[in-house]
C-alpha cells in the first residue's frame, strides 16, 4: 500500500491507501467510540457508533469499514458526528439494563465509558426492556445476555481465533441473541478471552463473580509459566490476594490473548493444600517448626548423612521443570559447591540415554508466514495452545499442515493430510523422507538409509518439504519416550538441513529451556534421574517434585526416597500425602505470581518477573530458601539480596551446549505395546491441578486410554475396563499397538519403564 494524505479535524496525517479509517484515527490517537470493531477481529461494521463525517459523504460513515482514500477530509468532533453518535447510543440502550451498580464489567465497561460522553439523561423510548434467558456456558464464564448489544465480538473470536464457532446470533430483530450452538458449552481452550473482549458486561469471569471492582485492584505484569511460550499477563490482586488475571499485549509473544490455564490457574495459591509451615519428621511424627529450625534440622541432616563422611556422590539433586532460571541456577550452584554432579529435571523420560537433541530456531511470530508445516507426535491445540494459535494464522494465509501422530485429535484448522502411524514406524516414514530429499538433492546415501523402503506418506512429505520456500518441522512431546526418540530427533535436524527448513521442538516445556541454559543435567561423572533412582543415595533434596505425576516409574521414585537411610528435603508449595510418606524435612515454598524470576520461552526470550502479591504465612520463594540453606552450608559465593543479582550472575556464566551425533539407527523393527503417558492439559504441574474451576472443565476431567479393536484385543481389555488404572475406550481413531493415555490422575505405569 502506498502512503497518503488526509485531513482529520483540520490535521493532515498519513496513512496507507486502503486502510480503514478507524486504524488511522487509533494510530494518530484521535478518539473515535467503538463496540463491535477489534483490532485483532473482522470488521462487520453493526454497532455504528463508530459512525464519523466525511466530506462529500451524504451520511455519517462508520469509520471501522470506511477505506481512506488521497485528500479525504474528516471530521470526528462537529455537530454532524456527535449528534449521529448520540442517535447510536440511544438505539443501543433501549434495551440495556441499568444494572451498572452490580455489574462487574463496572470500572472497564466500554458501554459504560461512551454512554457518558455520548449518552443522553433522557431516552425516548419508555417500552419496557426485553429480557434474555441466560444459557450456562461452562464454568469459566458467566453470562448475563440481557446486557448483550449484539456487538458478535465473542462470536467472530470463536470463528477467527478459537476456531470453533461456540457462539452465534439466533432470531431477527428484537428477538435476535447471541447464544451457544452446543449444549454442553463453550469447550475452547482459550475461551477466556471472550471476556476480554466483550464489551459490556454479558460476558464476565465466573471464578471472579461479584468479588471486587477493577479500579480497586492492583495490577502487576507477569509471565505464565505452564507452557514454551511465557504469555504477558496482568495479575490483579487486592490485599495481598490474586483476584484475576489478564493477558497483556505483545505482539511477538501472544497477541493479546491467554490460555484458559493461564488465566485460571491463580485460583490454586488459596486453595486448602497449600503448605505454610516448615516441617520436620522426628521419631515419625511431624511436627511444625520455624524456619530456623527447619533449615537447621535440613542442614544437619545433610552433614550427617553425606557431607561429613565425603559421600558427596551419593547426594542426588531433582527438580521441577516448572521451577524459575534463578532457582535452577541456584540449586545447581549448591550441589556443585559440595562437590556433587547428580542434577536433573527429565523425570518423565524413560531412557536419558535415548533423548530428543533439537534446536528450535524459528520465532513465534514468523509461524504465521510459513506455507507448510509437518507436526510429529502432538496434540499441538491443547498442549501448547498460543503456538497453535500461530499456526492456526499459519494456515488462514493458505499453510498446508500435516501430521505424523499416533492418533486423531481435534485440530481447530483444517490438515491436508493426518497421518494415523504406529510409535515405532515414526523413524522409518521420516527415514524414507529423507532418503527421497537426498536423492532429489543428488546427495550420496548413508548406509542406513539404502534399505529403507519408501511409502506413500514419506513420498507426499518429501515433495511439499522440497517445494515449500517456508516450512517448519514441530516435534512434540508424544516422542518423548519413543523407543526411537533420539533417531526421530536426528532424522528432523537431517530433513531441516536439506530442505533449508526450520525447526520447533515442543517435546520440552515450561521452563526447561531455562533448564538446559544453566546445566541442571548431570555433568562429569554425575548421575541422570534414572541412575539415581537405582543407586544406592544417601540423601536428595527435591524441588518442586510430586512422584505420582513427575516420574514416568513411580514405583521405582518412592522406593528410592523411602529408604531408611536415607535423607529427604523436599520443597513443595502444596501437601501431598506421598512427599509427607518418604521426606525428612518439608519446606513450602512460594508458587505461581508469589515470586520474582525468569521465564525463557521458545523465543529465547528472557522474561522476568516481580511477585504480584506476598506468600502466605510462614511461605517464602524457593530461591531465598536455597540461598539460605547454601549460607547455612558456609559455601561461598551466594550473597544474593534479590533474585535479579542471581540472574546477572547467570548472564555472566558460560553454559555448556547439548551436542549429539545426528547418525542414524534404523537396525530394526520394534515389535509390541508402546504406551504414551500424558497428562492432561490441565494436570501438567501442581498449580494447575489445585485450581478447582479448570479441574471441572471438560479438558480438565479427560482420563481416558485411546486404543484401537486390534490393541485391546492384545492386552485383553474392553470398553469400560481400566488400563493402567484409566479407563478404556476403544477407537479406530489409534494406531496399531499403541495405547494412548490422556490422564489427570496420577502415574500408574511402574511396570513400563
Amino acid at each position: 500500500m502506498t502512503d497518503i494524505e488526509i485531513d482529520i479535524n483540520g490535521n493532515i496525517v498519513s496513512a496507507k491507501a486502503g486502510e480503514m479509517l478507524i486504524v488511522v484515527t487509533d494510530r494518530e490517537n484521535i478518539s473515535v467510540p467503538r463496540f463491535c470493531y477489534h483490532k485483532k477481529l473482522s470488521v462487520v461494521s453493526s454497532c455504528r457508533i463508530c459512525l464519523v463525517d466525511i466530506e462529500g459523504a451524504l451520511k455519517s460513515q462508520p469509520a471501522c469499514s470506511t477505506p481512506v482514500v488521497q485528500g479525504m477530509k474528516v471530521q470526528t468532533r462537529n455537530v454532524k458526528t456527535k449528534n449521529s453518535q448520540k442517535s447510536v447510543m440511544e438505539f443501543l440502550l433501549i434495551n440495556h439494563p441499568l444494572d451498572c451498580p452490580v455489574c462487574d464489567q463496572g470500572g472497564e465497561c466500554e458501554l459504560q465509558d461512551v454512554a457518558v460522553e455520548y449518552g443522553s439523561d433522557i431516552s425516548s423510548f419508555s417500552e419496557g426492556k426485553r429480557i434474555v434467558t441466560d444459557s450456562d456456558i461452562g464454568v469459566l464464564i458467566q453470562t448475563d445476555m440481557t446486557r448483550c448489544i449484539h456487538c458478535t465480538r465473542c462470536v467472530r473470536f470463536g470463528v477467527e481465533i478459537a476456531g470453533i464457532m461456540e457462539m452465534g446470533g439466533t432470531g431477527r430483530g428484537e428477538n435476535l441473541k447471541i447464544e451457544p450452538f452446543l449444549e454442553q458449552g463453550i469447550q475452547s481452550e482459550l475461551s477466556g478471552n471472550m471476556i476480554d473482549i466483550c464489551p459490556v458486561g454479558a460476558l464476565t469471569s465466573k471464578p471472579f463473580k461479584y468479588e471486587l471492582r477493577s479500579w480497586q485492584m492492583n495490577s502487576i505484569p507477569s509471565i505464565a509459566r505452564h507452557d514454551l511460550v511465557g504469555s504477558n499477563l496482568l495479575v490483579q490482586s487486592y490485599k495481598g490476594k490474586v483476584k484475576r488475571v489478564v493477558s497483556a499485549d505483545n505482539d511477538l509473544v501472544n497477541e493479546i490473548w491467554i490460555s484458559d490455564r493461564d488465566r485460571f490457574s491463580y485460583e490454586s495459591l488459596t486453595h486448602e493444600n497449600r503448605l505454610l509451615q516448615p516441617q520436620i519428621k522426628v521419631q515419625g511424627g511431624w511436627n511444625q517448626v520455624s524456619w530456623e529450625v527447619a533449615l537447621d534440622y535440613a542442614v544437619k541432616g545433610l552433614n550427617s548423612h553425606i557431607l561429613k563422611h565425603q559421600r558427596a556422590d551419593q547426594l542426588g539433586g531433582l527438580v521441577s521443570n516448572t521451577a524459575t532460571m534463578e532457582e535452577f541456577y541456584l540449586f545447581k550452584k549448591i550441589l556443585t559447591e559440595v562437590g556433587c554432579d547428580n542434577i536433573d529435571y527429565r523425570l518423565n523420560v524413560k531412557n536419558l540415554d535415548n533423548t530428543i537433541i533439537l534446536d528450535s530456531n524459528i520465532k513465534l511470530d514468523e509461524l504465521e508466514e510459513i506455507d507448510y508445516a509437518l507436526i510429529i507426535g502432538a496434540n499441538i491445540r491443547l498442549e501448547q495452545p498460543m503456538i497453535n494459535h500461530w499456526l492456526r494464522k499459519a494456515t488462514k494465509k493458505g499453510a498446508d499442515i500435516d501430521v505424523l501422530n499416533v492418533m486423531v485429535f481435534d485440530f481447530n484448522y483444517s490438515l491436508h493430510t493426518e497421518n494415523i502411524i504406529a510409535p515405532n514406524k515414526i523413524a522409518f516414514t521420516l527415514a524414507g523422507v529423507l532418503k527421497l530429499i537426498m536423492i532429489n538433492n543428488i546427495q550420496e546415501l548413508p548406509d542406513y538409509l539404502i534399505a529403507i523402503d519408501v511409502d506413500e506418506v514419506a513420498n507426499n512429505i518429501a515433495y511439499k518439504m522440497l517445494n515449500s520456500d517456508s516450512s517448519v518441522i514441530i516435534l512434540g512431546e508424544h516422542i518423548i519416550n519413543n523407543v526411537d526418540a533420539s533417531t526421530i530427533a536426528n532424522l528432523v535436524t537431517k530433513i531441516s538441513q536439506s530442505t533449508n527448513s526450520r525447526t520447533l521442538n515442543l517435546s520440552i516445556t515450561a521452563n526447561t529451556i531455562a533448564a538446559d541454559l544453566v546445566g541442571c543435567v548431570p555433568q562429569n561423572s554425575g548421575m541422570n534421574v534414572n541412575t539415581m533412582l537405582a543407586s544406592d543415595m544417601r540423601g536428595f533434596i527435591l524441588l518442586d517434585i510430586y512422584p505420582q505425576y513427575n516420574f514416568h516409574n513411580l514405583g521405582a521414585a518412592i522406593k528410592a526416597f523411602e529408604k531408611d537411610n536415607t535423607f529427604v528435603i523436599s520443597l513443595n508449595s502444596f501437601k501431598d500425602d506421598i512427599v509427607v510418606g518418604y521426606s525428612d524435612v518439608i519446606l513450602p515454598i512460594a508458587s505461581i505470581y508469589e515470586t520474582s524470576g525468569t521465564h525463557l520461552n521458545i523465543n529465547n526470550d528472557i522474561q522476568s518477573y516481580t511477585a504480584a502479591v506476598k506468600a502466605p504465612n510462614e511461605v517464602k520463594p524457593a530461591w531465598k530458601v536455597l540461598k539460605v540453606i547454601a549460607d547455612l552450608l558456609e559455601l561461598p559465593g551466594f550473597n544474593y539480596e534479590d533474585s535479579t543479582q542471581v540472574l546477572a550472575e547467570i548472564s555472566y556464566q558460560s553454559h555448556a551446549i547439548q551436542t549429539h551425533d545426528i547418525n542414524g539407527n534404523l537396525a530394526s523393527h520394534h515389535n509390541g505395546i508402546s504406551v504414551i503417558w500424558q497428562n492432561s492439559p490441565y494436570s501438567i504441574d501442581a498449580v494447575l491441578r489445585h485450581s478447582g474451576t479448570l479441574q471441572k472443565t471438560k479438558i480438565g476431567q479427560m482420563n481416558n486410554a485411546y486404543m484401537n479393536q486390534t490393541t485391546a484385543k492384545i492386552l485383553k481389555v474392553s470398553v469400560g475396563d481400566k488400563y493402567l488404572g484409566v479407563l478404556v475406550i476403544i477407537t479406530d481413531t489409534v494406531a496399531d499397538g499403541c495405547v494412548f493415555i490422556n490422564t489427570n490422575q496420577t502415574t500408574n505405569i511402574q511396570g513400563q519403564a
